[in-house]
Formats: structure tokens, C-alpha cells, sequence
């Protein structure tokens, strides 16, 4: 995988993370209303708003958490590749390179 396509893949995965984000912060802000707004002793009506909105707020939590997990994945795979690779490139024979062989008989 290129430099570019790793950029741009990581690029679209934290947008992701950053609108996830927001719709979070857009729900927790739409419960902290309601409830500031909410009578002392809630109505059916009431209680029935604040529930729907809280499990939006959850859903929306939870959507932040599976993107944030995608990054931290995405990362681990591009870590473990880039330490396969220099592994293979430290392992690569090359003749008469210092690697103990030699042609001298």
C-alpha cells in the first residue's frame, strides 16, 4: 500500500470519527435540553421523549466508539506492515554485501 493511499484511507477514517463525533455531541446537547426543560414529575409524554432521545445519544456514542476502533486498527495493521517489511529488507542475502558470504575460496 502506498504512502498516498494509507494517507488518504487514514485521512477518511478520522473524518469519519470527527462526524461521528459530532452527531454524539449533537445528541448529548439535544438530552441536556430536554432534561433542563423536563417537569418535575415527568409525564408520559415526557418520559417518553427523553427516553428516545437518550438512546440516540447512546446509538450515537457507540457509532463514535466503532470508529475510533476502525483508526486504532487501521493502525495496528500499518504498524505490524511497515515492521514486516523492514524485517524482510534486513533479512534480504545480498552477495558480497557484508553478510558473511563471500566468493574467496
Amino acid at each position: 500500500m502506498s504512502l498516498i493511499a494509507t494517507n488518504e484511507c487514514l485521512a477518511e477514517l478520522v473524518s469519519d470519527l470527527s462526524e461521528a463525533l459530532t452527531v454524539f455531541s449533537n445528541e448529548a446537547a439535544s438530552l441536556s435540553a430536554l432534561l433542563a426543560h423536563s417537569e418535575a414529575p415527568v409525564s408520559p409524554e415526557s418520559y417518553y421523549e427523553l427516553q428516545k432521545q437518550c438512546t440516540a445519544e447512546v446509538q450515537a456514542f457507540e457509532e463514535y466508539l466503532n470508529r475510533k476502533e476502525e483508526i486504532l486498527s487501521y493502525l495496528k495493521v500499518e504498524s505490524r506492515q511497515a515492521q514486516s517489511y523492514s524485517a524482510c529488507e534486513s533479512t534480504i542475502v545480498k552477495p558480497g554485501v557484508g553478510n558473511g558470504l563471500s566468493m574467496a575460496g
